[in-house]
């Protein structure tokens, strides 16, 4: 290809992959690795990893390194085929799904990342958790990766022994944020068990006589966290 049609396939890549990628998918579509040292050089792309790039003309967020990162567990795999019906099992998740979702105050770096076995890798930055994950257990964001799902979050955090007040304050987050549509209390209460549940509720200020009561909205698991006037 010409030094023009190498940019515009370029272009196309990032485009697609929400504006990063790797070498690997590069590769894949015929991108030589000269012509990415050139467009690194040139200021078209900027290297963010070892085999990760990101293009320059899309703007950058807090999350691109975290993204990066999961295109490299798999770098030669494009999103689309990720986000299909062969869902690898890997995942943002633990504190840094937390941030991801917008529920608590926990430092999401390292970014932790789930993968179905062990993985090989001295990635800076990113700590790798084995862990058996299906396509239920995880939403995909907007960024083009996935994250566990709230009430995975949760329940991998208890498991962690997440200090008791900052685990309650995710929790009050998610039934905040995702109470009404996409939080589902009984699948929550199937995974941390009821009386672990009625423990961080209680810690989060629902109990009897709090300042918050706890509201279930119908029968499918929604529910509200009500301020006690």
């Amino acid at each position: 290809m010409s030094y023009s049609s190498n940019i515009t396939a370029i272009e196309e890549l990032a485009s697609s992959e929400g504006g990063i990628f790797t070498s690997g998918q590069a590769a894949r579509v015929g991108i030589p690795r000269y012509a990415l040292s050139h467009a690194a050089k040139s200021g078209r792309i900027e290297r963010m990893r070892h085999g990760a790039y990101r293009l320059s003309s899309i703007p950058s967020t807090a999350l691109d390194d975290l993204v990066a990162a999961y295109k490299l567990t798999s770098p030669d795999r494009l999103i689309h085929e990720r986000m299909g019906a062969g869902f690898d099992g890997v995942a943002a998740c633990g504190a840094t799904a937390a941030h991801v979702l917008g529920i608590g105050d926990l430092e999401p770096e390292p970014w932790q990342i789930a993968v179905p076995r062990r993985f090989n890798s001295r990635m800076d930055g990113a700590r790798f958790r084995v862990m058996d994950l299906d396509r239920d257990d995880v939403v995909w964001t907007e960024g083009g990766f996935p994250v566990t799902r709230a009430e995975r979050t949760i329940a991998d955090l208890a498991r962690e022994a997440t200090e008791e007040s900052l685990l309650a304050d995710v929790l009050a987050d998610a039934i905040r944020r995702y109470g009404a549509t996409e939080l589902d209390m009984r699948q929550l209460r199937a995974l941390l068990g009821d009386g672990r549940l009625r423990s961080l509720l209680s810690a989060a200020g629902a109990y009897e006589g709090g300042p918050r009561e706890l509201v279930e909205l119908d029968g499918l698991g929604h529910a509200a966290l009500i301020e006690r006037g």
